[in-house]
């Protein structure tokens, strides 16, 4: 678990949309940037990934918050919610674990296989 504190990762706010005049308009907006180092891993990441359909699994997590200061119009403290997106590698360490034990097999298999002489077919 130490590992996780020294993830690329990229942090924002999500505050409830002040301009949402429709209900088609989202109810909470915000702006996240992807910095070098998180979008180099993302790059990384895609380039070593062994999956059919590759791509870049994000994981986003939230936290409700209240902010500091009031609202200098109406005074009121501003709800928001906390956001850290980092790669999610759980497909991928998956993908990898399986396509090794299956490598693991083959190769148990092979080896086997190998040892296997004609004299000791019955016919």
């Amino acid at each position: 678990m130490s590992d996780y504190a020294n993830k690329p990762k990229a942090t924002g706010n999500i505050f409830k949309n002040g301009y949402k005049n429709k209900q088609t308009h989202p109810d909470y907006k915000s702006t996240i940037t992807i910095n070098a180092e998180l979008l180099r891993e993302m790059v990384e990441f895609i380039k070593q990934d062994t999956r059919r359909e590759k791509g870049v699994d994000l994981s986003i997590a939230m936290w409700d918050r209240v902010s500091k200061n009031p609202n200098p119009k109406t005074g009121e403290h501003a709800q928001y919610f906390y956001t850290v997106v980092e790669i999610d590698t759980y497909k991928s360490d998956k993908a990898k674990a399986e396509q090794e034990a299956t490598d693991d097999v083959f190769a148990e298999a092979s080896v086997k296989s190998d040892s296997f002489e004609e004299e000791d077919i019955p016919f």
